[in-house]
């Protein structure tokens, strides 16, 4: 093999490396999906039933028995179950950010290879690669504060049963 095919070759595993942290974001991507997907159709079944015992104190002046502690744990469970969505929503954006940071880095990688010893691009694809890992820390930290709270959710949901 002569030295430019190995030299491009080299080139496009380098340029192509960086997808394999596309990958396995990707796969986060499609978890954090089903999770807000699942948060959502809870906060919309809580807040019908919310709704509904509230148009039950507007026609009577009052709850039937106990019903006024489920309307208090509705309040509260939909209160933690907002907080966990803003978490997962921050973690699907840093997610999706970190994507583009890795096909940023493809990218820079591949300018470096055409554009030579340049120094600016040197050391762009590093910084790319860098921020896109920065990033899904920062989400999988924001996932792992959904966990916490989840857990205090079903905590409320339990207490409530009598």
């Amino acid at each position: 093999m002569d030295q430019t095919s190995l030299t491009i070759t080299q080139a496009i595993e380098a340029i192509l490396a960086p997808a394999v942290m596309i990958s396995s974001s990707g796969l986060f991507f499609l978890g954090l999906n089903a999770r807000q997907s699942s948060l959502l159709h809870r906060i919309r079944v809580l807040n019908n039933e919310k709704r509904t015992l509230s148009r039950e104190l507007m026609h009577h002046d009052h709850f039937a028995k106990g019903e006024d502690i489920r309307f208090c744990s509705l309040e509260h469970q939909l209160n933690h179950l907002v907080r966990r969505a803003w978490y997962v929503r921050n973690s699907l954006i840093c997610n999706t950010l970190a994507v583009a940071f890795f096909v940023l880095t493809s990218f820079a990688i591949a300018i470096h290879f055409f554009m030579g010893n340049d120094r600016f691009f040197d050391t762009l694809p590093i910084y790319f690669f860098i921020t896109g890992m920065f990033l899904l820390l920062v989400g999988v930290i924001c996932l792992a504060l959904d966990e916490l709270i989840a857990y205090s959710v079903i905590l409320l949901e339990v207490k409530d049963r009598p």
